[in-house]
């Protein structure tokens, strides 16, 4: 039996993302330690790591100790997660730069390493399994985003009106949808919107609204987790380059479980299983 250790920033993903996973491998044997749920980092433009700066924190902090804690020295074996998966949006004002995101988190890692001052075999030890049994991936640009291409997730999302985004030629990754009937609710529900026709949980709302009469048509940790729980993953991953983060990260999370994940098309390149890195999936900077 696999234990593995789910991160993640959303309440969606907290409530829901254990029961997607064991939909997507029901003949897996799964042990879930309890979700940790730490701080995003990404829904704010992302630059280069500033380093240790006193009085700073910085927002990826959380989810790098998460992920280091989970190896820490005098664990026994047979407590030590055999998967930890750290899952974060990539987000609109990210959604050019995953490279970015990605270098960041690494070195935070790198840093959070370096603060707790191991010895050395137990830094060399918790590298090693990290190295083997920790991977970071990215919804791109967020969950909701991959309930476009199974219909009936839509519907368990609550959705009213039928969507006008086009999953028979356009990858849900690249979301983006032109609508007038949204246009228009828009200018009620939310004028200063900022690139709502990219927003796949914007447009959901309006799915799940379109009368713009309620205030929460759609809310993540119901509707949307009830969407999320059954997600088609197989039917999400189908289309030959596509979805090709989300393929990433369930080709990896079977790896790491000792299954297999069959769909068409390549993974992402900057996620994709790797050997040698600092993670199962993100190459070291390099630095110290």
């Amino acid at each position: 039996m696999s234990r593995v250790q789910l991160v993640v920033t959303g309440e969606m993903e907290r409530i829901a993302l254990v029961a997607s996973l064991r939909h997507a491998f029901p003949e897996e044997e799964l042990e879930f330690l309890p979700t940790q749920k730490v701080q995003d980092f990404t829904s704010n433009r992302l630059g280069s790591h500033p380093g240790r700066v006193p009085g700073l924190k910085t927002r990826a902090r959380e989810m790098a100790q998460a992920i280091v804690s989970a190896f820490e020295p005098g664990r026994f074996l047979k407590v030590i997660p055999n998967l930890v998966l750290a899952v974060d949006d990539l987000e609109l004002v990210n959604v050019d730069q995953p490279h970015v995101v990605t270098a960041y988190l690494v070195r935070e890692i790198e840093l959070t390493l370096k603060d707790r001052n191991l010895l050395p075999a137990d830094e060399t030890r918790v590298r090693e399994h990290l190295r083997h049994r920790a991977s970071f991936h990215l919804f791109v640009p967020m969950p909701e985003a991959y309930f476009y291409a199974e219909p009936a997730a839509l519907t368990r999302a609550g959705a009213k009106a039928a969507s006008r985004f086009d999953v028979a030629q356009y990858d849900t990754e690249a979301f983006a949808v032109d609508d007038p009937d949204y246009r228009q609710w828009l200018q009620k529900k939310a004028p200063n919107a900022v690139e709502p026709h990219r927003h796949p949980k914007q447009y959901l709302r309006y799915l799940c609204d379109p009368n713009a009469s309620s205030e929460r048509a759609y809310r993540e940790t119901k509707e949307g987790a009830q969407a999320l729980e059954s997600l088609a993953w197989s039917k999400v991953t189908a289309r030959e380059e596509r979805e090709s983060y989300v393929r990433a990260l369930l080709e990896d999370f079977a790896d790491g479980i000792g299954a297999s994940w069959r769909s068409p098309g390549p993974v992402a390149p900057l996620t994709a299983r790797r050997s040698g890195g600092l993670l199962r999936n993100l190459a070291s900077t390099g630095l110290s």
